[in-house]
């Protein structure tokens, strides 16, 4: 409740409330580990486990969708050729990133940091114990609608512009999540959401 709230705070006036979704984002963390230091949660209930190679192979055709269909042919940018603002998207979603295009090094470890506070807030936290009380699929739709809120603070642009952006954001989200569901495995989740990013990234430097 604590990060919906500062989201949308974020949302409304980035200017003013941008960085609350900081605090919310350590509430989250803690609340996602705090079962394990009080030990009321194992290490697996908290996706950290064995198992990576089996578990990739079990969810590789989510993993080659959202990691290399859905950065090389993006649909956010489809839509948005399709219905003419284009350059906007494109201008939007280089707005937004906070990876910065710096070096190599500062990009990947950019990367590799946040990828995996996401993965924790989100799909270990959020997603998985709002499952224990509504199921599955509404946990991973919630979680996913949330993790699209957070990467919209303090962007600008058009309604459709942004509406489009969020939309490609929740369905990477919804992946991520159908693979965090099917594994419960912290790191295989993290690493396709690197993994996603970096394929993403890189697509963006090839066009620009």
């Amino acid at each position: 409740m604590i990060l919906v709230v500062c989201d949308v705070a974020g949302v409304y006036d980035g200017q003013r409330y941008g960085s609350l979704y900081i605090f919310g984002y350590i509430v989250a963390i803690v609340v996602g580990f705090s079962g394990l230091i009080r030990g009321k949660r194992s290490w697996r209930d908290a996706g950290i486990k064995r198992g990576f190679v089996g578990d990739f192979k079990r969810v590789l055709p989510l993993f080659a969708v959202v990691v290399l269909v859905f950065q090389t042919l993006s649909p956010t940018l489809g839509v948005s050729y399709a219905f003419g603002f284009y350059s906007q998207e494109l201008a939007h979603i280089v707005g937004r990133l906070t990876l910065t295009f710096g070096t190599v090094a500062v990009l990947v470890a950019s990367a590799v940091i946040l990828t995996f506070i996401e993965e924790v807030v989100f799909r270990v936290t959020i997603q998985e114990r709002l499952s224990w009380f509504i199921g599955t699929v509404p946990a991973i739709t919630i979680a996913s609608l949330l993790f699209g809120v957070a990467h919209e603070i303090a962007t600008v642009g058009s309604l459709p512009v942004v509406l489009t952006d969020y939309g490609g954001v929740v369905l990477d989200g919804l992946f991520y999540g159908a693979i965090y569901a099917r594994t419960h495995n912290l790191a295989l989740t993290w690493a396709t959401h690197f993994a996603a990013d970096i394929v993403g990234i890189v697509t963006l430097f090839v066009i620009l």
